[in-house]
């Protein structure tokens, strides 16, 4: 199995914040698994990670097919901000667009109807 790493502190500041950043560094995880199966990403040095930058990190790197990437030296709260954004992550449900009119003709049919419940 061939193996190669990226490190986030030589390309990217010690604060990740931007969805931007995030798909860089998507893009390049994804130039590496073109070359090889696995990629271990290095965050040594990396203190912050947004929300954001994490939850486009995450839709960028399940956007295409499965990857083998391996996550190393990142900060308790990288890591929980990672998984938390893994949970959130899931397809909606459309909204359902059509609703139901009631409509009455005085009170007191309105007042039947609500007392009804």
């Amino acid at each position: 199995m061939i193996t190669s790493e990226i490190r986030v502190n030589t390309i990217f500041p010690s604060t990740l914040d931007t969805r931007e950043g995030a798909t860089q560094l998507a893009q390049l995880i994804r130039e590496q698994l073109a070359d090889n199966t696995r990629v271990d990403v290095d965050f040594k040095d990396i203190i912050f990670m947004s929300r954001s930058f994490a939850d486009q990190f995450h839709k960028d790197i399940m956007a295409g097919d499965s990857v083998d990437i391996v996550i190393k030296n990142a900060d308790l709260g990288i890591i929980e901000m990672l998984k938390a954004v893994s949970q959130t992550q899931n397809k909606r449900k459309p909204v359902k667009k059509s609703y139901q009119v009631l409509s009455f003709n005085n009170l007191d049919m309105l007042s039947d109807y609500s007392f009804a419940w």
